[in-house]
């Protein structure tokens, strides 16, 4: 898990956009494969909400994702 959280963190640092969801970290940041599974997307949402410099934006809509809790620059 700490692996991830640095994984994520590094992505975070070096991402140009102002709003993120943890399916977009998912395969754009861990290059993951498949769909998450929910004990995933709650780690990667807890980690996300725990970020500093980021805060809750609540559901956003991506064009390649649909419908996602998100997060925001603050």
């Amino acid at each position: 898990m700490e692996e991830k959280t640095m994984l994520i963190g590094s992505y975070l640092r070096a991402y140009p956009g102002e709003v993120v969801c943890a399916v977009q970290v998912w395969y754009e940041g861990l290059g993951g494969c498949g769909v998450p599974n929910p004990e995933e997307m709650a780690a990667m949402e807890g980690i996300l909400g725990s970020s500093a410099g980021w805060t809750d934006a609540g559901d956003v809509r991506y064009e390649k994702y649909g419908v996602q809790k998100s997060f925001k620059r603050a």
